[in-house]
């Protein structure tokens, strides 16, 4: 658990991670990428480019993919999915296109699911990351264009533990500090992995842009399911210098059958202020609950300063382990 120093000062992060685990035998597993680029600016339209992948690996540590998805999107500046390019239904498409990526935006997809979105798909998983896209692309804006040394309105503030009344990014937003300092390097994301084939065949990096990435495996283990996670949103500058926003790593053990949580660690390693490392201490609140309600699980349980935005989304992931778990059972089906 993440608590004070005795100080009363916000923990220290563990640093940006070099290395990620190997894939195990007897495990499933789904990866994402979502790379966000300005067009022409940060202010104005965003172009999303994401995929993903669904693969099972044997006993004998052999990896066979099982599902993939892939699609660009634009979101003009006030959110609007304004185009979306994909494999999708018609009719899922023009559901979705010409709406906000707000609020009830994801409440939209679920309702989808007679439709052609199964919402355990890839496909709504790629979806559901779009509300986020404006607000991960506003760290872009800050880190290469600034913000004017002035107060600024704070409507953020409240919704998560680094946004919290009185702390650090709060206060600089009042004063007209600088909110966002030089973010630790981020190492290329292939020299990360065991072997190449432990995620998918990305998005390349551009100059200029924001990535997020995400790796979700499920383990059995007699009655019980291991469940690693790892997150990252990073942000490349200019100079193709790529350096990491939000890193959360995540260990958790969960029934085989009711997928009740037993045990839960999430590792903060990289954040943008502060406070932010303290709402992963308070992830102890989700044991003893369905990974089949995570969403709301999440919501109710971690509001917030409690919470953390991007936390949240790693949380809310865990939905997608039952149907991993059952690809073990069944053979990658």
């Amino acid at each position: 658990m993440v608590q004070l120093t005795a100080g009363g000062t916000p923990p220290a992060l563990f640093g940006v991670a070099a290395r990620l685990p190997a894939r195990r035998p007897s495990s499933a597993r789904r990866t994402s990428d979502l790379q966000v680029t300005p067009h022409p600016t940060w202010d104005q339209d965003l172009l999303v480019r994401a995929a993903a992948r669904d693969a099972v690996v044997d006993g004998h540590g052999r990896l066979t993919e099982t599902a993939s998805a892939r699609l660009s999107a634009v979101l003009d500046n006030g959110s609007v999915l304004s185009r979306l390019t994909a494999p999708l239904p018609r009719s899922v498409v023009e559901a979705v296109t010409g709406h906000p990526t707000v609020s009830g935006f994801r409440a939209g997809l679920r309702a989808l699911a007679d439709a052609g979105l199964p919402p355990d798909s890839l496909d709504a998983a790629l979806l559901d990351d779009l509300p986020t896209v404006r607000l991960v692309s506003g760290y872009g804006r800050i880190a290469e264009l600034g913000e004017p040394p002035r107060p600024r309105p704070t409507p953020l503030v409240g919704v998560c533990t680094g946004w919290a009344e009185d702390a650090t990014a709060h206060r600089l937003s009042q004063t007209g500090g600088h909110l966002l300092s030089r973010t630790p390097e981020a190492p290329g994301f292939p020299a990360m992995l065991d072997h190449p084939a432990d995620f998918h065949l990305e998005h390349p990096s551009r100059s200029s842009s924001m990535h997020r990435r995400r790796i979700l495996e499920v383990t059995a283990q007699e009655q019980e399911l291991a469940i690693y996670e790892y997150f990252r949103d990073s942000h490349v500058d200019r100079d193709g210098r790529e350096g990491s926003l939000h890193e959360y790593e995540l260990h958790a053990v969960a029934d085989r059958d009711s997928l009740v949580l037993s045990a839960i660690t999430v590792t903060p390693r990289a954040l943008p202020f502060p406070e932010c490392p303290l709402a992963s201490g308070n992830v102890h609140a989700l044991l003893g609950t369905s990974l089949r309600a995570a969403d709301s699980e999440v919501k109710a349980r971690l509001p917030g300063t409690l919470g953390c935005t991007h936390l949240s989304d790693v949380l809310r992931f865990l939905r997608f382990v039952e149907p991993l778990g059952a690809r073990i059972a069944g053979g990658g089906h």
